[in-house]
């Protein structure tokens, strides 16, 4: 076996180089993303945004509270005990707090500050000393937290 009748090695196509240098591109593109966005000037969100369905059911929720408290259907005191379950279930659904026994101060303490004023007016009107008249801005401040982490 003479050497005119050994076979050569494979040589490398040009190709194989365009798709190495193809992968490490995409590779160092992807490791300085967060870098080149932000020389972009993208900003991160400020939180998770609530899905709309979650909201709508819960401004039902309130809305149906409200319709029974028109309707003299419920006592004040009830409605209020409702309406705290009310938005610690939205808490629950929107941010992921365990809020089954969760207190104003809880949430104020967890910087819900938010939910925590919404609590308190709530407290004010479930365990109030005399029969309180209404629940009208309570309701006001349960919409406006449902309504505004959207």
């Amino acid at each position: 076996m003479g050497p005119a009748e050994l076979v050569g090695p494979l040589q490398i196509s040009p190709a194989w180089y365009v798709a190495v240098i193809l992968a490490l591109l995409i590779v160092a593109g992807n490791f300085f993303a967060p870098l080149i966005r932000l020389a972009a000037g993208a900003t991160g969100a400020s939180g998770p945004r609530i899905p709309i369905p979650v909201r709508s059911t819960y401004l039902s929720r309130i809305s149906s509270v409200e319709s029974d408290l028109e309707t003299e259907n419920a006592d004040v005191r009830d409605s209020a005990r409702t309406l705290a379950k009310i938005v610690r279930d939205f808490a629950h659904d929107a941010w992921g707090v365990k809020s089954e026994h969760l207190t104003y101060r809880d949430a104020a303490v967890a910087g819900l500050d938010d939910l925590a004023a919404c609590l308190l007016g709530l407290y004010e009107a479930e365990f109030a000393e005399t029969e309180p008249a209404d629940l009208q801005a309570q309701i006001a401040d349960a919409r406006k937290l449902v309504a505004r982490w959207s």
